[in-house]
C-alpha cells in the first residue's frame, strides 16, 4: 500500500468512527505524517521550490476526502494556502482559486474564538498539532461552528515545510 492509500484508508477509519473525525492533535499529526510520506514518494518535479508549492497536492484521496483539507504554505510566509480539496469548498463556500494565496483567518468574523485563534497561533509558533473547535464564517457571511486540526508536515530533512488542516462542521450550540 502506497502512502496515498494509506492516508485514505487512516482518513476514512476515522470518518466511520463515531465523534469527531480528527479527534485529537495526534491523529492529525499521524496524517501529517503520512501526507510528508506522499511528498517524498512524488516525482521531485512536482516539489516545487521558492514561493512555490511543494508539491501537486491534488491526489485523488485528497481531492474526495469526506473532511475538509487544506495545505498551507511555510509558516514565515503567514500559511498561504496552496491547496483546498472539494470538501473545503462545500463546507465554507469559498472556491479553492478564491482562497489559494490567503491566511485562513478570512473564514473568521465577529463571533470567532480569540483563544481559539490565540490556541492556532501558538501552534504554528511552536510548530505543534493542535485541536480547536470556534466560529468560522462562510463565503455567504454565514456563521458555522468548526472543529479544526492542524499539524505540520515535515520534509524529508524533518524541517517543517508546510501545514495541513483538517476541517468538519460541528453542531451548534
Amino acid at each position: 500500500m502506497g502512502p496515498a492509500d494509506s492516508f485514505a484508508t487512516q482518513l476514512h477509519s476515522h470518518v466511520e468512527s463515531d465523534g469527531p473525525t480528527i479527534s485529537t492533535a495526534a491523529v492529525a499529526t499521524s496524517l501529517a505524517a503520512t501526507l510528508s510520506e506522499m511528498r517524498e514518494t512524488a516525482p521531485v518535479s512536482t516539489h516545487g521550490g521558492g514561493d512555490d508549492p511543494a508539491l501537486d497536492w491534488a491526489t485523488q484521496e485528497i481531492d474526495e476526502a469526506p473532511i475538509s483539507i487544506v495545505i498551507t504554505g511555510p509558516a514565515y510566509a503567514d500559511n498561504p494556502v496552496w491547496y483546498a480539496n472539494e470538501a473545503f469548498e462545500s463546507l465554507t463556500g469559498y472556491t479553492e482559486t478564491e482562497v489559494i494565496g490567503d491566511n485562513l483567518r478570512l473564514l473568521q468574523g465577529s463571533e470567532t474564538s480569540a483563544d481559539a485563534v490565540a490556541d492556532l497561533r501558538e501552534a504554528v509558533d511552536i510548530w505543534e498539532a493542535t485541536v480547536v473547535e470556534l466560529a468560522n464564517y462562510r463565503a455567504n457571511g454565514d456563521q458555522f461552528r468548526s472543529r479544526v486540526a492542524i499539524a505540520p508536515i515535515p520534509d524529508e530533512t524533518g524541517t517543517i515545510s508546510n501545514w495541513v488542516g483538517f476541517q468538519e462542521a460541528r453542531p451548534t450550540a
